[in-house]
This record gives structure tokens, sequence and C-alpha cells, in this order.
């Protein structure tokens, strides 16, 4: 039986905003409503519509000549992906240090809206163990070593906001799923100097992590190595693990040593919640 064909055309009014910012993106003086309308071909009530929505949302700006330019939001959504490649790029070597030395499967995570997303990933050659998520899946903070290191990186209270607003389920019989232990295993986390997942996340898949910073010091970030049980051996690759997450954030600007890691700073707490719009660091 023949796959199903879906159709992919362009949606119309997807196109028409993509067109307005494209057009805009060479007018540094801005354009006024008309003349968008004017040298896009579009009808003066669409384009009426479409440019009011994108200056609600922040992607234009009113200038006071009421000609519209590019907002703010795209630049702060250019920081973020710039901001991402920066990470990925300084944090793949160290990475497949950790993959090299341990055979485990290594990963790069960033904090958005309450939930992890993968955005790399070091796989070992020399194991045909497989216990790696897709890159951009999700997956929430309270269950993963991933995650589990960026909470142990604020404050008590600022735990207890970001599951508020994220959510506190259960995904396996194994996650931990009373506030009051998730709280101690976080205390705990910070005296090791690492985090541990034990099938909290995925059933039979073991991890350790630790989390990453920038130049602001701000947990931005966090890395993991997973296995399987019979393989997890934390007393070594924990150590690992949180000297590649210092490593990675000297990467990025950040002054600290690993006995810092796991300090609180201001303004990590609000990053959990809405997700890893960060400033880039610099190497050193």
């Amino acid at each position: 039986m023949g796959r199903s064909v879906i159709d992919v055309s362009p949606v119309k009014s997807a196109d028409r905003t993509l067109d307005i910012l494209e057009l805009l993106a060479t007018e540094p003086q801005g354009l006024k409503i008309s003349e968008i309308s004017a040298r896009l071909g579009f009808a003066q009530s669409s384009t009426h519509g479409l440019v009011h929505t994108l200056e609600s949302r922040g992607y234009l700006t009113l200038n006071g000549g009421h000609r519209f330019q590019l907002g703010a939001r795209l630049i702060q959504l250019g920081h973020s992906v710039g901001d991402r490649l920066e990470l990925r790029s300084v944090a793949r070597e160290p990475l497949e240090r950790l993959v090299a030395a341990t055979h485990d499967t290594a990963l790069l995570a960033v904090p958005e809206r309450g939930e992890l997303l993968y955005v790399d990933k070091v796989l070992s050659d020399a194991s045909d163990i497989r216990t790696d998520p897709r890159v951009t899946s999700r997956r929430p903070l309270h269950c993963s070593s991933l995650g589990k290191a960026l909470l142990a990186a604020v404050t008590d209270s600022a735990v207890l906001n970001v599951l508020d607003h994220a959510g506190f389920e259960r995904v396996t019989p194994y996650t931990i799923a009373d506030r009051k232990a998730l709280l101690a295993d976080l205390a705990s986390t910070r005296q090791r100097g690492y985090s541990l997942d034990q099938q909290e996340a995925v059933s039979g898949v073991f991890c350790v992590g630790a989390p990453v910073r920038d130049h602001t010091g701000r947990s931005i970030a966090a890395v993991s190595l997973s296995t399987i049980k019979d393989f997890f051996n934390p007393a070594k690759t924990g150590p690992l693990v949180a000297r590649a997450a210092v490593e990675i954030s000297h990467a990025m600007g950040w002054k600290g040593d690993i006995a810092a890691l796991f300090q609180p700073v201001p303004g990590s707490e609000l990053l959990l919640i809405v997700g890893s719009e960060t400033k880039s660091g610099r190497r050193r």
C-alpha cells in the first residue's frame, strides 16, 4: 500500500507574514502600511491586520513617523538561536571526550518553558547500547539528571515555583513524585556535585548530570551521561560530567570553579520557566 501524500503547499498568510519581515529587513528606516501594501502587492486591509499582529507580538515596532520597523523580539530570537549554536559548538569536544572515556551516551539540553529541549548528543562507537532521546525531543525537568542538575542550581523556593508552573507528574514508577523528597534529592545533588536519574525519566536508563553556566552565572543548559544499570558507575562518571560542565561553562564566559557549579544565581529560575534566551558568552 502506498503512503498517503500530505499537502505541503505554503500557507498564504504565513507566506505574507514572512514577506513583510523580509521586506522590512531591507528598509532600516521602516515603511508605512500603504508602502508595504504597494511594494508587496497585498490588499491594504490584509496588510493592516498582519502588520498590527506582528507589532502586538513585538516582531515589529512603530516609529514616530508611522513607519514600521523590525522589533526587538526578532533580535531576542536571533540571540537565542546564536547562543544555542555557540553552546553546541563549544560543548561538542568535551562531550566527545566524555563518551571516549566512558562509552556512555552524552547529552546536551537547554530549559524550554518548564521542560528540557535536547539540542545535541554523542554516541559511543564502541557500544551497541542506545539510551539517547531524539534531539529536539522534550522531557520534564524534575525526573531527569539534566533537569535535576538545573533545579539543583536554584534555591528550594525557586524549585517549588518552577514545579508550580511546569507540573510535577510521575513519568515512570521510579520518578520522585513528592516535593519534599525531590528537595532532599536536590540537596544531595548539591553536596555530591552531580545529579542522578535512576530510571526516573526512562525505564532501564540511568544517568548523571551537571549544569552549564553562562557569563552571567545563570544555569543555561545541562550535560549528562546515560547508560544501563549494568554499566552505571556514578562515582566515576559523575565527577567527569561535572568537570565537563565547568569546561563548557568557562567557554561560555563563566569564571567560577567546580565548587560553585550549583550555587544559585538570580535569573536562573526564570530561564527554567520561560526558556533559554541566553546572552552569548565568549571563550576565554
